[in-house]
């Protein structure tokens, strides 16, 4: 069986439907309604009419994304997007979800501000756009320029570590 293009395209992108209030909760639809629409033309027997059908969804499909309804992504945009969010303690968007196995547990940095908030604590920006601040009272000596590694602890916390020394952070931004 042969694929068309537009169904080729379709598959090979990510939709992410938009989350649907109910009361009380916020229910995630896995796939958006445009894009299911879209599929279905697959199951037309007749070529003319699975033409037409991709050509009416297709275009509401284009129109959902213009308009912001829906919003396609591919997989670098969704590793991009969980790298950004890394940090930001255990929350889980279920478009995000998935195998964890991309999802980062460090992320490399170098230092590009800094602020002493008191004696032993500091506010590091870092060149990802990233700010954390010191949770510990360990004596450090930063230095703009300085590359560190932010990584995963236990239970939900962060190191911040820079040369062979490591304090506890909290992502503030």
């Amino acid at each position: 069986m042969r694929i068309s293009p537009l169904a080729a395209l379709a598959f090979s992108m990510i939709a992410i439907g938009t989350a649907k209030a109910a009361p009380g909760r916020a229910e995630f639809k896995r796939d958006a309604q445009a894009f299911r629409a879209l599929m279905a033309c697959r199951d037309i027997a007749n070529p003319t009419d699975r033409l037409q059908c991709y050509d009416t969804q297709s275009r509401a499909l284009s129109e959902a994304a213009d308009s912001g309804k829906l919003v396609v992504a591919d997989e670098a945009q969704i590793k991009e997007a969980k790298r950004d969010l890394f940090g930001f303690g255990s929350i889980k968007i279920p478009f995000l979800s998935g195998s964890d196995a991309d999802t980062p547990t460090q992320v490399e940095a170098v230092i590009t501000g800094l602020r002493q908030l008191s004696i032993n604590k500091w506010e590091f920006t870092l060149d990802n756009g990233m700010r954390w601040r010191q949770t510990d009272d360990e004596a450090i000596f930063p230095r703009v320029g300085q590359p560190v590694t932010v990584k995963t602890g236990a239970m939900g916390s962060y190191w911040l570590k820079m040369k062979s020394k490591a304090v506890r952070v909290l992502r503030e931004k």
